[in-house]
């Protein structure tokens, strides 16, 4: 019995040529996949982190709001209970409406800010999110392409390679359009 086991090389003939081809070309297919792939889930992955940003924007902007409504009610209350306070309790009074108007003031202009850049990462999630739906289609067409060149292989029918190169290419377009063209 031998010590190794070798594969008897089998001679170079047209078939094994074209399947060769086949296999390269859906390796090379399999890589841009591959690239593609990592490349959308890292998209999807900040499109979810700004989406995340975004709700906690406007969670602090609502904490804001509602902070201001307590003030204003705070304010409203001391303005019923107004005249029917001591002289020395309605000066108290005055200075605690003035400190609350300006609480007040400063909570409005934090909460537009806020809401501002709330908006902003929103409309950054949306623009990613559009962007992976987009390459996720270019990843798509370089799966089916990968299946219709390995279809090439099992009916030897040169058809389904060249539709699969086609795809692919579509595919890869399809991808670059995405990553380039779309901000």
């Amino acid at each position: 019995m031998p010590d190794e086991f070798e594969l008897p090389e089998a001679p170079e003939t047209p078939k094994r040529r074209k399947e060769r081809v086949v296999g390269l070309i859906i390796a090379a297919i399999a890589v841009m996949l591959a690239i593609v792939t990592h490349v959308g889930n890292e998209i999807h992955q900040d499109e979810i982190l700004a989406h995340v940003d975004a709700s906690d924007q406007y969670a602090f902007y609502q904490a804001k709001k509602e902070r201001r409504a307590q003030l204003e009610l705070q304010t409203d209350n001391l303005q019923l209970r107004f005249d029917s306070l001591s002289p020395s309790a309605q000066a108290q009074a005055n200075q605690f409406r003035d400190a609350y108007a300006t609480e007040i003031k400063h909570l409005e202009d934090d909460g537009k800010e806020i809401k501002a850049r709330g908006d902003e990462l929103l409309a950054e999630s949306r623009k990613l999110a559009r962007k992976a739906s987009i390459l996720d289609i270019g990843e798509i067409a370089l799966q089916i392409s990968v299946v219709l060149c390995s279809i090439t292989i099992l009916t030897e029918q040169r058809l389904f390679m060249r539709m699969g190169v086609c795809v692919a290419t579509a595919g890869m377009i399809i991808a670059a359009w995405a990553l380039f063209l779309m901000g």
